[in-house]
């Protein structure tokens, strides 16, 4: 849907280049195999001036229903369908070869197989959690809490904040180390308190899920775990910053040495939490939210240890609930995928076997998948394509009547440093 407007722009773009010189033959030859525009697409019944969207997409939006295993749907949702069925069949060649312990091959279609492996899933049910909740059991102190928090941050379990590495906004050429608010169950902190009745009954909803979940896993007091799981939540939401206040990351820009981070939060066990990073050339981090990490300090101090233990084990299940056996995963399509997002079906199982793989070996099957189906040049039109725009915009800002000169030098010194990514990177890792 949307790439007849990205095509409908670049054709401009492109228009407004060659008017200051005369289109390379590589552009011509882009030009001649595609528009850009798909006429069927449009409902020219619609006036461009009034509604341009559904001049362009209107009979696309007509025609296409949205799949009951999607929330949402656009062309870019059918290319990649297109191109999950295309890596669908490397994989499944992976996984069906006998391939050397190690190889790439060995390694992909284990990982498929092992995901797909209902039978197997099913019968160690939560067993391979049970390191992890003898981990969370054995938590002693609240500074074990904190040792704990980072822990579970590196390992993609949530924690009440969370470390992530970012370009730093003020010193760009440099990344940095960013803190921020994490840890609740539900989307934002507004789900917490809206008080329209389909808030109340989600978050209703949400306390039978994480009891259910509770059970299924055979964990204990599952009533009485939820009930405190929300509660504890909504405390974090309380002090959690409102989503339209986080948008402005410069605004809230506060970098922070390690040694003065008992500055903001002087209760928390800073030494435990940084040592268990085992990252000692992180001198500072960029403290995105202040006021909260502040009010934090005093919760995790005042709630008890019962508490953050149980929250610990809801993390812990509710993110590998989708990778444990039929029921969890089942169970937990059914809040977040049907009563959160409005998704009636689940995607088949391939479907998420492929992403998973994606998401842990992406550049191993995307060699494959390069050689396959990204021949060198379509890389090459399209970096053709993307230098023309480039020069079509140092154009305009050579033609800026309101840039000063000063800026302007800037702007294009900024632009010659723009380096495309297209398709693949040049050397593979």
């Amino acid at each position: 849907m949307y790439k007849t407007i990205i095509g409908a722009v670049a054709l401009t773009v492109l228009a407004a280049c060659g008017q200051q010189q005369q289109p390379t033959q590589a552009v011509e030859d882009a030009q001649q195999l595609r528009s850009g525009i798909l006429v069927e697409n449009m409902d020219t019944k619609v006036r461009p001036g009034d509604d341009f969207f559904s001049y362009v997409n209107g009979k696309w939006v007509a025609d296409t229903e949205i799949p009951a295993d999607k929330s949402s749907y656009s062309v870019f949702s059918s290319l990649n369908d297109e191109a999950q069925e295309r890596v669908k069949q490397i994989i499944e060649e992976s996984a069906s070869g006998d391939f050397a312990k190690g190889s790439d091959e060995q390694k992909v279609g284990d990982l498929y197989k092992s995901f797909m492996d209902w039978d197997t899933r099913n019968a160690k049910g939560v067993a391979p959690l049970q390191p992890e909740l003898d981990r969370i059991d054995a938590i002693a102190t609240h500074d074990e809490v904190a040792v704990y928090f980072a822990s579970a941050v590196m390992r993609g379990l949530d924690a009440p904040f969370a470390i992530a590495q970012f370009a730093d906004l003020k010193d760009p050429k440099h990344y940095g180390i960013y803190m921020f608010q994490s840890g609740l169950g539900l989307p934002d902190r507004e789900y917490y308190f809206n008080t329209d009745e389909k808030s109340k009954g989600l978050r209703e909803q949400y306390v039978a899920h994480v009891q259910k979940m509770f059970e299924l896993a055979g964990l204990d007091a599952p009533a009485e775990a939820a009930e405190a799981i929300m509660a504890l939540e909504t405390k974090l939401a309380e002090v959690n910053m409102k989503k339209e206040d986080t948008r402005d990351w410069a605004a809230n820009y506060n970098k922070v040495a390690i040694a003065d981070l008992p500055g903001i939060m002087p209760k928390f066990n800073w030494d435990g939490y940084i040592a268990e990073f085992k990252a000692p050339q992180v001198k500072e981090m960029i403290v995105i939210m202040t006021d909260y990490q502040k009010a934090l300090d005093g919760i995790i101090q005042d709630t008890d240890l019962d508490t953050w233990k149980t929250y610990l084990r809801w993390s812990a299940l509710n993110a590998t609930a989708s990778r444990l056996n039929e029921a969890l995963d089942e169970q937990n399509f059914e809040f977040y995928g049907k009563a959160l997002s409005g998704t009636e079906e689940q995607l088949p199982t391939w479907r998420r076997a492929v992403r998973a793989v994606n998401g842990n070996l992406g550049e191993v099957v995307g060699k494959v998948y390069v050689k396959r189906h990204f021949p060198p040049e379509a890389k090459e039109r399209m970096l053709e394509l993307v230098g023309n725009l480039i020069r079509a915009y140092e154009v305009s800002i050579k033609d800026l009547e309101w840039m000063s000169d000063e800026t302007r030098v800037q702007a294009l010194d900024k632009l010659s440093k723009f380096t495309p990514k297209i398709g693949y990177p040049d050397v593979w890792r």
